[in-house]
C-alpha cells in the first residue's frame, strides 16, 4: 500500500480499503488510452513514410547531380594534351583547345632575378638567432655607420622594391630580420642565410624580367649594402623565357608557362636544338568515365526506388508503443524484428515512385528528335554509320523486363562512337538549340540528359511536397501538416486522459476516506459496547 501525489492531487491508495488502486487506474485508463495509442501508432507510420520518402529523394537528388554533369558541353569538350619529352615541355589542353598538334622548342627558361653578399658578412661565432646588438662583434662590417643606426637607439631601416622595413638592433636577430622580410610579399624577393658560406642570398619571387633596363631588386640602406654586403651591381638579372611554337620563333614569356589556343605550355627545360611534339586530343576516357558513373548512379538509384516500391507490407505489425517496449514481454531482439515489419512496405505501389520510375525510364529509352549528327560503330561484324538519336546507338542499353530498366553499357562501342564523332554524342545528351541556334521549345528534341535533369527534378518537387525536406524551417508538406494535425490530436487527447485519470484518483480517494471514516465510527462504536459490557 502506497500514498503518491500526482498531477497536484493527493491521493490515498488503498490505505483503508486495502485494495491496489494503482493498478485499477491503470487498467481503467488502459482501455481509455486505445484510442491515443492508435493515433500515435499512426503518427509513427507517418513519421517513417517520410523518412522512406526524403532517403529516396536523396538518391534522385545524387542521380540529378551525375546528370547535371552529362547536360554540360564541356564535359563532352575536355581534351589531353601529351609531350613527346616532359622533361623539356608538359602541356594541358582546355575545352575550347583544337585537336591537333604542335612542334615546340624551348630556348631558355624564365628565371628568377637573385644577388647574394659578395662576401662573408660574419665570423665563425656569430649567431642569427641572437640580437645584433649582442652579435656586433661577429659582424666583419660592424661600424655603427655600417648598420646605419645609432648608437644609442640601435634603431636602422632599409628598403627593398618600395617596402620600408625598420627593425631595433637591441631586439631584431639576423633570423628576424628575415623572416619579417620574406613574410612581406609586397617586397616581392625572399631571403636566407647560409651559415657554412657565413653569406645571404636575395630571390624574387617572380620569375622573367619584370623591369626591362632596370635591376630587379631595388635595394637601399647600410644595413644591406654595407653589413650583409649586397651590391646591387652584382644581381644576376631574371630573364624571360623564350621559345618558339610551330614556327613561330622569338617568342617570350616572364614565367615558364605559356597559353595559346586553349592549351598551355609549361617549360621545364631548354634544348635550342630539339623540338618537342604536343598532341592534343580529344579525351576520350574522361568522357567514357563520365558516363560509367552516370550509368552505375543510375542504376543504384532505381534499384532504391524498385526495392521501395515492392519491399512486403506487413498490416498485421502496426509500430509499438512506449508501454509495449516498457512492458518487457519482449526481449530486445524481438522489438527490432517487429518494428522493422512495421515500417516494412510503407511506400509498396506508392503512386509518387510508381510516376518518378515511369518518367525517368521514359526518358531513357526515347529518341531524340532532330539531332543529325553521325557516328560510326559495330554492328555485329560490320561497320554502320548512323544517326546517334538514343542510348542504345551509343551502347547503353536496358536489361532485361524483369531488371526493371537496368542499363548496362557496351564501353567499346561507346568509345567508337566517341572517337568518330564525339560531337554527335555531346548533342545526343546536351542539346537545347536547333540547328539556327534558337531554343528548342519541345522536350521530344532536346537532349537526353535535359530531359532526364527535368523528369528528376519534376519528380524531387513532387516528392517535396508529400514529405518536405530536412533542411525546411517550416515544412508545408503533406506529411508534415498531417504529423502536427495528430500532435494537436494527441496534445488534447492526453490532456483529457489525465483529467480522467485524476477524477478516478479522486473518486477512490472519497472512496477511502469514506471507508476510513466508517472504520473510525465502528471502531469508536465497538468501544462503546464494550465499555458498557464492563459495569
Amino acid at each position: 500500500m502506497t500514498t503518491i501525489n500526482t498531477s497536484s492531487i493527493y491521493r490515498i491508495t488503498g490505505l483503508a480499503s486495502g485494495l491496489d488502486i494503482d493498478q485499477m487506474v491503470t487498467d481503467l485508463m488502459k482501455a481509455q488510452r486505445a484510442p491515443l495509442d492508435k493515433l500515435m501508432q499512426k503518427k509513427q507510420i507517418w513519421q517513417w513514410q517520410q523518412e522512406d520518402y526524403r532517403t529516396i529523394n536523396t538518391s534522385l537528388l545524387n542521380l540529378r547531380n551525375e546528370v547535371f554533369n552529362l547536360k554540360l558541353q564541356g564535359t563532352f569538350q575536355v581534351k589531353k594534351a601529351a609531350s613527346s619529352d616532359e622533361s623539356i615541355v608538359t602541356a594541358t589542353a582546355g575545352a575550347t583547345a583544337a585537336a591537333t598538334t604542335y612542334q615546340v622548342k624551348v630556348n631558355q627558361l624564365a628565371t628568377v632575378a637573385t644577388n647574394a653578399s659578395a662576401q662573408a658578412i660574419a665570423n665563425d661565432s656569430f649567431d642569427p638567432s641572437q640580437t645584433l646588438v649582442s652579435q656586433q662583434s661577429n659582424f666583419i662590417h660592424n661600424s655603427d655607420n655600417d648598420f646605419g643606426w645609432d648608437s644609442t637607439t640601435h634603431e636602422f631601416s632599409f628598403t627593398i622594391n618600395g617596402q620600408t622595413f625598420s627593425f631595433d638592433g637591441d631586439t631584431a636577430s639576423l633570423n628576424l630580420i628575415i623572416a619579417t622580410v620574406n613574410a612581406n610579399k609586397a617586397a616581392g624577393v625572399s631571403m636566407f642565410y647560409d651559415p657554412s658560406m657565413k653569406k645571404v642570398g636575395i630571390a624574387t619571387l617572380k620569375t622573367g624580367d619584370n623591369n626591362p633596363g632596370q635591376k630587379e631588386i631595388q635595394i637601399s640602406g647600410n644595413f644591406l649594402t654595407n653589413v650583409l654586403q649586397i651590391n646591387v651591381d652584382y644581381e644576376q638579372g631574371g630573364t624571360d623565357a623564350t621559345f618558339e611554337i610551330n614556327g613561330l620563333a622569338g617568342m617570350t614569356s616572364h614565367t615558364n608557362s605559356y597559353t595559346v589556343n586553349g592549351v598551355t605550355f609549361n617549360f621545364k627545360g631548354a634544348d635550342a636544338n630539339k623540338y618537342v611534339t604536343v598532341t592534343v586530343s580529344n579525351d576520350i576516357d574522361a568522357v567514357v568515365n563520365t558516363i560509367k558513373d552516370f550509368v552505375n548512379k543510375y542504376n543504384e538509384t532505381l534499384a532504391a526506388i524498385n526495392a521501395e516500391l515492392k519491399e512486403e507490407c506487413y498490416p498485421d505489425y502496426l509500430p509499438l508503443t512506449d508501454e509495449q517496449i516498457q512492458e518487457g514481454k519482449l526481449t530486445d531482439k524481438q522489438i527490432d524484428q517487429w518494428q522493422e515489419k512495421a515500417r516494412s512496405g510503407l511506400l509498396k505501389g506508392d503512386s509518387l515512385l510508381s510516376s518518378a520510375v515511369s518518367s525517368i525510364r521514359t526518358v531513357m529509352s526515347s529518341i531524340v528528335q532532330g539531332v543529325t549528327g553521325q557516328v560510326t560503330v559495330t554492328a555485329g561484324t560490320q561497320k554502320i554509320t548512323t544517326v546517334a538519336n538514343s542510348l542504345s546507338v551509343i551502347g547503353i542499353t536496358t536489361g532485361t523486363w524483369e531488371e526493371e530498366g537496368k542499363l548496362y553499357l557496351d564501353e567499346t562501342r561507346l568509345r567508337e562512337a566517341l572517337q568518330s564523332n564525339p560531337d554527335a554524342v555531346m548533342e545526343l545528351f546536351t542539346r537545347t538549340t536547333d540547328a539556327a541556334g534558337n531554343p528548342i521549345t519541345d522536350s521530344k528534341q532536346k537532349g537526353l540528359a535535359v530531359q532526364l535533369y527535368d523528369a528528376i527534378n519534376n519528380a524531387m518537387s513532387r516528392i517535396t511536397s508529400q514529405a518536405g525536406s530536412a533542411g525546411s524551417l517550416y515544412d508545408q508538406s503533406y506529411i508534415s501538416r498531417m504529423i502536427r494535425d495528430m500532435d494537436r490530436q494527441i496534445s488534447d487527447m492526453e490532456k483529457r486522459l489525465q483529467d480522467l485519470e485524476d477524477r478516478y484518483y479522486r473518486q477512490f480517494t472519497a472512496m477511502e476516506q469514506a471507508i476510513a471514516q466508517m472504520n473510525t465510527q465502528s471502531m469508536w462504536l465497538a468501544q462503546q459496547f464494550a465499555g458498557g459490557g464492563g459495569q
